[in-house]
């Protein structure tokens, strides 16, 4: 008997619903394999339930966002992650059982029915706690939102706290233990200080607290003065990064919620963190006012400090606060990590300020934007020739330009992209994301071996740097290890949502290489939806829509394949592969698509 609606729930009073082996229980607000508990975020959750509750129909996507994001404007992103963690948590069941209907929406094809009851007591319990039963309220927040929000009122007045004032880094260096006094690991069994009301247990040993770094607002009043706030926080973002006791989001992370209205509480379930960092910035003639807070998902304030200096001690300001709130964590530090957070990045704020204005280019890049990113960064250099992160990022449009096939040259380009970045690390061997350039460079070059040592550089000093994970996530795509590539780069997709053009390319060719094709179609689609000219995406599209036997969809994108590059050779894509067996797998979707004769002349230049 498959359940069509609400009122045929209501009348068979059903609180446990099943669907092959799996079990989905609405009291308990979790989803149960053979008793076991399979863990899922709330919206994750909500996705499946409205699914679930309409199996059989198609369910638009229109429909799941006013069900799941009500009064809420959400990107796909929102949806397709939510939708992919449900296919994976399905495992081999996930695309058997959500099927994805082209450009309308989703349908959930298995027989739905009452299920027994669950015995709470022989119930393992997954890593973190399922979503509760109020996970589909309409109050929780989306990811991608662009609605306007005001922030908590920041702690304005008074001094610091004393436990945590003045005593800067010595404090961490002298912390015997993790959090709670957890020295072998730190254990997530819900939010802090409250009872496990769900039963569920606790959380798996070892997890690393995870903490978003909200963007700091800016109180001048004057929106041109945006960029800095911005900038403050993500130095403070990539200081806290260093610390490998923590999971940091990243700045794209957080970005939505710079405009946009959440509690504590509904920033904690979106992003999946416990611990959040709120505050404000001013700046009044040559001092900058911080006021900065650390909230747990209850809105409690843990820590708050207000900070009162001349802007020339900007660089020591963010030491500070960085040191307070890894302090109020319980962060232990060795002496390698301090000396890299007190590293200071130029002796010129006038060169830190041109950086920050450039920042915004290599975070949403477009061609012209990224050509007035560099002229922005050869005046930092201008000022101060031994400005690493400059370097680096002077480096990164380079090499940006070539990924995003902008370079007419790419080659020389890319020469000049590594020479870069090889000074910043000249400059500052711990400037990771020269370490990532380099590494990504050596990829397209197949230099796999150098490539990993250069990642692996990247993440010794930021285990949280999502372009790290990902680069590492494309060396093992291209070398073979399908499996570890995804969860490399569902786990940079974690803590940045925002994957740029490349990894998500990444992330759906190596879905497509496992037969997970509705993954590489939505991973696909949303790249292109993202970024017109990832013409690469287009080919793994196709192949995986003639895998799907969607040949009308596989003759479309085709079509526009051939349009935006005419050049194209299929013969050339994909050589980057060490596997004979993946490049076979790609080349037989590709020959289904009808994308294996080459035109005539084409240059041999695939990916």
């Amino acid at each position: 008997m498959t359940i069509r609606n609400a009122d045929r729930l209501t009348e068979m009073q059903a609180k446990r619903l099943q669907f092959g082996r799996y079990v989905l229980d609405l009291d308990r607000g979790g989803l149960f394999l053979d008793g076991t508990e399979i863990a899922l975020r709330p919206k994750t959750f909500a996705v499946l339930r409205h699914l679930v509750e309409n199996s059989g129909r198609l369910v638009s996507k229109d429909e799941l966002f006013d069900s799941v994001w009500p009064n809420l404007t959400v990107t796909d992103d929102a949806l397709v992650q939510s939708v992919g963690e449900l296919r994976r948590a399905l495992k081999d069941d996930g695309s058997r059982f959500i099927r994805t209907i082209p450009r309308r929406g989703y349908r959930f094809d298995s027989e739905v029915m009452p299920a027994g009851s669950i015995d709470g007591s022989a119930m393992n319990v997954a890593s973190v706690p399922a979503a509760t039963s109020d996970a589909p309220r309409s109050s929780s927040a989306g990811i991608g939102r662009r609605t306007p929000r005001g922030f908590l009122t920041m702690a304005l007045g008074g001094s610091r706290p004393a436990l945590f004032g003045m005593l800067g880094l010595a404090v961490l260096i002298a912390a015997g233990a993790l959090w709670a006094g957890a020295g072998a690991g730190w254990k997530f069994p819900g939010l802090a200080g409250r009872a496990d009301r769900s039963g569920t247990g606790n959380a798996e040993v070892g997890a690393r607290p995870a903490v978003a770094i909200l963007p700091i607002v800016n109180q001048s009043g004057d929106p041109a003065r945006d960029y800095f706030a911005d900038g403050l926080t993500q130095d403070i973002i990539g200081a806290l990064g260093r610390f490998p006791q923590l999971t940091v989001m990243s700045w794209n992370a957080v970005f939505p919620y710079k405009s946009s209205p959440a509690s504590p509480g509904e920033i904690a379930r979106s992003l999946a963190v416990r611990y959040q960092v709120e505050g404000g910035v001013l700046q009044t003639g040559d001092r900058v006012r911080v006021t900065e807070q650390l909230v747990d998902a209850q809105g409690r304030v843990l820590w708050s400090a207000r900070f009162d200096e001349p802007l020339a001690d900007l660089f020591a300001l963010q030491d500070r606060i960085t040191a307070e709130i890894a302090g109020a964590l319980a962060i232990r530090v060795r002496e390698i990590e301090q000396r890299r957070v007190l590293a200071k990045p130029t002796d010129s704020l006038e060169a830190y300020d041109y950086v920050l204005r450039a920042r915004p280019a290599l975070q949403r890049p477009t061609r012209a934007d990224i050509a007035q990113a560099r002229v922005l960064l050869r005046h930092a250099i201008e000022i101060d020739p031994n400005y690493a992160d400059a370097y680096a990022a002077l480096a990164e449009t380079y090499y940006v330009a070539t990924s995003m096939g902008w370079a007419e040259a790419p080659t020389a380009v890319l020469d000049r992209a590594e020479e870069l970045a090889n000074k910043a690390l000249s400059i500052d061997d711990s400037e990771v994301r020269a370490h990532v350039i380099l590494g990504r460079i050596h990829i397209f070059h197949r230099q796999y071996e150098q490539a990993k040592a250069e990642i692996d550089r990247a993440i010794a000093v930021n285990a949280n740097d999502a372009h790290g994970i990902a680069g590492r996530g494309n060396i093992l795509m291209w070398s073979g290890q399908t499996e570890a590539a995804i969860r490399d780069l569902e786990l940079a997709q974690r803590i940045d949502p925002d994957l740029d053009a490349m990894d998500r390319f990444a992330l759906g060719l190596a879905y497509y290489l496992e037969g997970r094709y509705d993954a590489a179609i939505e991973e696909a689609e949303l790249n292109l939806r993202e970024h017109a000219g990832a013409n690469f995406s287009r080919v793994v599209l196709a192949a995986a829509y003639a895998q799907d036997d969607r040949t009308d969809d596989a003759a479309r994108v085709v079509a526009a394949i051939r349009r935006f590059d005419p050049t194209f050779d299929a013969r050339a894509f994909g050589t980057k592969f060490l596997k004979p067996a993946d490049l076979g797998r790609l080349r037989d979707g590709l020959r289904k698509a009808g994308l294996d004769a080459a035109p005539p002349g084409a240059p041999a230049t695939g990916r």
